[in-house]
């Protein structure tokens, strides 16, 4: 019993440690998953800080990103994505590399290509988002890629304005399926055909229509065509007439084909959407220069009117003077001092000046007048006209100085220098003579001036007539009482000289081994001068034969 008792002493405090050390595992076990309870507590709250705080500072990074968009958007006006004329949206920030030009350019590149494509549907246009960007596709086609920095720009997600970029492509695309489709497509080559056609029948009736009215003219209008005759003097005979008709016919047909062409290409072309531009260009063409000689009529009219009024001011100013100066050559007015042959050179020349003073005044008028191509063309004509006209001016000056002389007129006889003749023409660079042969001489003004003129007929219209005169010698063996009466004889048998004033000889010369005499007749035939000479010494060789008289000068020697 003493024995038993120690051992169950024993193993009951055995027990009891036992019990004590397990129960300080489980203690010491607790207080391990408190303290990793602990420490995960505070890892937590160590990530809902830094959580917290990011969230934070990203929502105040938003803030004051979008406050500097905002400013930004005051001076930034974006890129705006126009198709087929109508603005789509604007794009404001780059992305990867490429600015917003470039983007928009990508942008409206790809939806043309679908929406004129003639197979493409617009069902598939959705929003692909990915991790960085939201995409709108057409089936596998990238469209458009939206970037937070876009959705910022616009005040919104980037998932969002996707969704709205989607939507406004979506309509645009059909839009331009309407228009560039498969239907518009047929639809437009039937209205095509159908223009072509009208257009072929347009052709053929215009033929038929000039082909009758060429049948017509051909007939002479079915006999009523008469030749234009105009005082006696036939105009245009039917022959004429028809030719000219028939051009005229032609005329008209070229201009029936332009104007249908001008009307039916114009449609052709705006039928099809791609060729409306050229429709446009091709009316722009036309009624540009059209519309701009409209608008500068329209402008100019004032100046048209202006310039009216001078020209009919002037022209009735012109109209006085020519009836003055009229009635001063036919003598009806007279003024003192002022020959009747002066009028018309005078009105020529106070016409001159008034027709220059006109065209200075007219002159800034005319529409172009102050471009430099107008100022240079005028600079050239008048650099042309003073180089080439020296010596016209000089004539022209000769020709007024004359007129004012009045050294002959129109039928007189006069000597030139070595030219002699009758007057035919006198204008205001040249003169024009009649010779005893009937050769016409052309004498400048300009040479007049600077010659010795004689005036026969001036001399029989002043003192009752011209002395003609011829020169014969003798030699001292034949007596001066002998030889005049003979002269005097030999020109009183003369018809064209006149009787009152006597003829008279002079005795110009004594020469070493002859004398010299001089018979002079006065005639009032200062036209025929030719003949009257021509008498005279007929009348002489004849006299002097009948006293049996030879004169020693060489032209009246006889020849035996």
């Amino acid at each position: 019993m003493l024995l038993l008792a120690p051992l169950g002493a024993q193993a009951e405090k055995s027990g009891k440690t036992e019990s004590t050390d397990s129960l300080q595992l489980e203690m010491d076990s607790l207080k391990r998953e408190l303290q990793a309870m602990r420490l995960k507590e505070l890892a937590m709250q160590q990530v809902l800080d830094s959580t917290g705080q990011s969230a934070r500072e990203d929502s105040l990074r938003r803030v004051q990103r979008r406050q500097h968009i905002d400013s930004l958007r005051q001076v930034t006006p974006g890129v705006p994505l126009v198709v087929g004329g109508d603005t789509l949206f604007t794009v404001y920030a780059s992305l990867g590399g490429e600015d917003a030009q470039h983007r928009v350019e990508f942008m409206e590149r790809k939806i043309l290509q679908i929406g004129k494509s003639l197979r493409t549907t617009t069902d598939s246009v959705h929003v692909f988002d990915s991790e960085l960007t939201s995409d709108v596709m057409c089936g596998e086609v990238v469209l458009v890629r939206v970037s937070d920095l876009d959705g910022l720009w616009n005040g919104t997600t980037r998932q969002q304005l996707a969704s709205e970029h989607a939507r406004i492509i979506h309509v645009k695309i059909e839009q331009l399926q309407q228009e560039y489709g498969l239907k518009a497509k047929l639809y437009g080559l039937a209205w095509a055909v159908v223009l072509i056609v009208l257009q072929i029948i347009f052709f053929v009736l215009t033929s038929r229509f000039i082909g009758w009215i060429r049948r017509e003219i051909a007939s002479g209008l079915r006999g009523h065509m008469r030749s234009v005759v105009v005082k006696g003097y036939e105009l245009l005979n039917v022959e004429q007439a028809k030719r000219i008709l028939f051009i005229l016919s032609r005329v008209l047909q070229a201009l029936l084909v332009v104007l249908q062409l001008f009307i039916s290409l114009p449609l052709l072309f705006s039928i099809f959407p791609e060729t409306e531009k050229f429709t446009w260009n091709m009316i722009n063409y036309v009624w540009s220069p059209l519309r701009d000689i409209f608008l500068s009529f329209v402008y100019y009219f004032p100046n048209l009117v202006k310039i009216v009024v001078i020209i009919i001011v002037v022209r009735w100013v012109l109209k006085v003077i020519h009836h003055m100066s009229d009635e001063i050559e036919a003598g009806r007015l007279k003024i003192d001092r002022f020959y009747q042959d002066w009028a018309q050179p005078t009105y020529q020349i106070i016409r001159i000046f008034i027709l220059a003073f006109t065209v200075i005044v007219i002159w800034p008028l005319l529409p172009g007048s102050d471009s430099g191509i107008f100022k240079g063309v005028s600079i050239f004509v008048a650099a042309l006209f003073s180089l080439g006209s020296t010596a016209s001016i000089g004539n022209l000056i000769s020709g007024i100085i004359i007129t004012y002389m009045r050294p002959f007129q129109v039928g007189d006889y006069v000597l030139i220098g070595d030219r002699e003749g009758t007057v035919i023409e006198k204008n205001a660079f040249i003169t024009r003579l009649r010779d005893i042969k009937e050769n016409v001489i052309t004498v400048p003004n300009n040479s007049i001036l600077s010659q010795s003129t004689v005036n026969y007929t001036a001399a029989v219209r002043q003192a009752g007539g011209t002395i003609v005169h011829s020169d014969f010698t003798f030699t001292y063996k034949v007596f001066r009482e002998q030889i005049e009466p003979l002269l005097l004889e030999a020109a009183s048998r003369c018809q064209l000289l006149l009787k009152t004033p006597p003829p008279f000889v002079l005795v110009t010369q004594l020469e070493d081994f002859y004398t010299r005499y001089q018979i002079n007749a006065y005639t009032q035939e200062s036209q025929r001068l030719f003949e009257v000479y021509s008498e005279l010494h007929k009348n002489i060789l004849d006299v002097f034969r009948e006293n049996h008289l030879e004169p020693t000068s060489s032209h009246f020697i006889r020849m035996s």
